[in-house]
């Protein structure tokens, strides 16, 4: 039995037998936050119609007694606006602050190590349960930790396993956060040998099942905790612990290792509040009007009214095909009454239209059915940006959650290689096939790089969206128009992307060569020279500020000065023609002897409009 502590008595503080004070403090706020519990059982009860009795894997398995909800618009809502907003998979992308061409590079090669983990990990998939999660409870969790076997591991996070201190999390900001979970005896004892005889007499301290007892498994309580560090250099703590032993005591020096993600952050405390809250008060009306409608319908019935002593006897009816009835002194009256005033369903059907409206869904969002009137491709576009920016605090949370859990999957794997436990490989997707990027090649200090987030595809998933995205790229860059009909089937444009920006691509391969590695390629003839001298231009002005080693930036002038050379032979007239007017410059000196001694003087006041080609890389 483990006594609650006194309000001095922290676990981080003690020295031995922290396991017996950690479950100690667990359960004295655990028993204490007993309405939070109910409230979170409540609300999915009504996403999930069914009468769970908790949320534990014991209760929430048993279903009570109790009517079902007639009409589950709380679900409904719910299901549109995962399926509206948690289906754009944002992806972060690290930029330097004032880096030279290697920690820019470094940090490109960054982006895509963390891309390529998000996609061997499946956080999407794992991104969309956490979303529905906020919308039921009001906050979705994910946990981001090293496995045993030196590698990145993710996983969905209940808020029922997470406890708070209500006190210190006042401003949503807790010194303190603990994880109970039931795991399996076996589990348990494969994991950490070296305990197996405690971890035999372990128990489960979290008796909400009243004695049910549906199922084999063999549960134990697994309790980890994390303490941060008071002050700045002060050293946290971080303990994995089970109700006899303790398992995990180290120092912790960094933030929690769960993500939250809310759909609407409350004012004061540390949970947020979803939809299945802000509803709850619509579903309860429309369950008492469906409860009435449905009344009515069951009494409601076709009668058949007889005058007294007719002579028609009950048994006269049947569904007999021409079947014969007589009557004697008046035929019966067949009275059909409305069964329900109208008025009931019109209202039912403005409390389903509210609960829509209230969250932010527009019509088109919630049932997919184009509103009456809207039928230019304009007209959906701004009608769905309208409809988008009741939703733009979500879709910042939503964006700001991808970022922190890179930054989660970045410690992680810095934590791994610092420790020497070898390296983190990851098969990424690169420029022109995947590649394999190994995190110490691209590891950057924290203080050297910044995040944010770029949209995984440019083109609306609606055809009038996509023709009106294509019509606007093909004014920026005409060259993508007579491409317009293959993109209008295609999700992405980045393969066209890369076939427009060859002539750049391949430029920019001859430049990273001289300045990254100092190996010297000869300008290709059949590049477009023109675009390789203004880029070779730009790159040998910021290679001088970058600080870039002397004998690359003198290779780099030499590549530019073969450049010049063959732009000058391509306008010289072949061997025995006369050179053409307008190729002689003042003094008879030929106009491209002028031009390279004016590129030699320094580059052009304005740039030339070739460099307009630069927006394919914007898009």
């Amino acid at each position: 039995m483990h006594t609650p502590l006194r309000r001095r008595d922290h676990w981080w503080n003690e020295k031995d037998d922290v396991h017996d004070a950690l479950f100690g403090t667990v359960s004295y706020l655990d028993k204490n936050q007993g309405q939070a519990a109910d409230m979170n059982l409540h609300h999915l009860r009504l996403y999930s119609n069914r009468l769970a009795q908790g949320l534990s894997s014991r209760r929430y398995s048993v279903i009570g007694d109790g009517e079902k909800l007639k009409l589950n618009v709380i679900r409904s809502v719910i299901d549109a606006a995962t399926a509206h907003i948690a289906t754009n998979r944002p992806r972060p992308e690290f930029l330097t602050i004032g880096g030279n061409y290697k920690l820019r590079k470094q940090a490109e090669n960054l982006s895509k190590f963390v891309q390529g983990q998000f996609y061997g990990l499946d956080q999407y998939a794992l991104s969309r349960d956490i979303f529905r999660d906020a919308c039921i409870f009001g906050t979705g969790c994910q946990k981001i930790y090293t496995t045993p076997d030196n590698r990145i591991g993710i996983e969905r996070v209940l808020v029922s396993e997470l406890i708070i201190d209500d006190h210190e999390a006042l401003m949503g900001n807790p010194q303190s956060l603990y994880q109970h979970k039931e795991v399996l005896r076996e589990v348990a004892i494969s994991t950490w040998p070296k305990h197996k005889a405690q971890l035999e007499e372990a128990a489960l301290v979290r008796e909400d099942g009243h004695g049910y007892d549906g199922g084999q498994a063999d549960l134990i309580s697994c309790i980890e905790a994390w303490h941060l560090p008071p002050t700045p250099g002060a050293p946290g703590r971080h303990t994995v612990c089970f109700s006899n032993v303790t398992i995990v005591d180290e120092e912790w020096n960094r933030g929690f290792p769960i993500v939250f993600f809310r759909w609407e952050r409350s004012p004061l405390g540390f949970w947020g509040s979803g939809v299945a809250e802000e509803l709850s008060s619509i579903q309860v009306e429309i369950n008492v009007v469906a409860q009435k409608i449905q009344e009515h319908f069951n009494l409601s019935a076709g009668q058949l009214w007889v005058k007294k002593g007719s002579g028609i006897a009950k048994q006269a009816l049947n569904n007999e095909a021409w079947s014969v009835n007589t009557f004697r002194d008046a035929p019966p009256t067949h009275l059909t009454p409305p069964p329900i005033n109208p008025m009931f369903l019109t209202y039912l059907d403005g409390l389903y239209r509210r609960a829509f409206q209230q969250v932010g869904l527009s019509e088109m969002m919630a049932t997919s059915v184009k509103p009456a009137g809207l039928n230019s491709g304009e007209a959906l576009r701004t009608y769905n940006d309208i409809g988008s920016k009741r939703f733009q605090h979500v879709g910042l949370n939503w964006e700001r959650f991808h970022l922190q859990v890179a930054d989660q999957i970045i410690e992680c794997a810095r934590m791994l290689t610092t420790k020497g436990k070898g390296s983190l490989k990851v098969l990424a997707e690169g420029d022109k096939s995947v590649e394999q990027i190994d995190f110490k090649d691209v590891s950057i200090e924290r203080n050297k790089y910044t995040m944010r987030i770029q949209p995984i595809s440019f083109l609306s998933g609606t055809a009038a969206g996509r023709i009106a995205a294509l019509r606007d790229l093909a004014a920026i860059s005409p060259e993508i128009q007579q491409h317009s009909l293959e993109l209008l089937g295609i999700p992405d444009i980045e393969n066209l992307r890369s076939l427009l920006n060859a002539p750049i691509t391949i430029v920019d391969m001859f430049i990273d060569g001289i300045l990254e590695d100092g190996t010297y390629r000869a300008p290709d003839p059949m590049m477009n020279l023109e675009i390789a001298r203004q880029r070779g231009t730009l790159a040998l002005l910021r290679a001088e500020t970058d600080d870039t080693p002397f004998e690359r930036v003198e290779l780099l002038r030499k590549w530019l000065v073969d450049i010049d050379a063959l732009q000058a032979a391509a306008q010289l007239p072949p061997p025995g023609q006369p050179t053409p007017r307008g190729l002689e410059g003042e003094a008879g000196q030929p106009q491209a002897q002028q031009q390279q001694q004016q590129q030699q003087a320094g580059p052009p006041a304005a740039l030339p409009p070739v460099l307009q080609q630069e927006i394919a890389n914007i898009i």
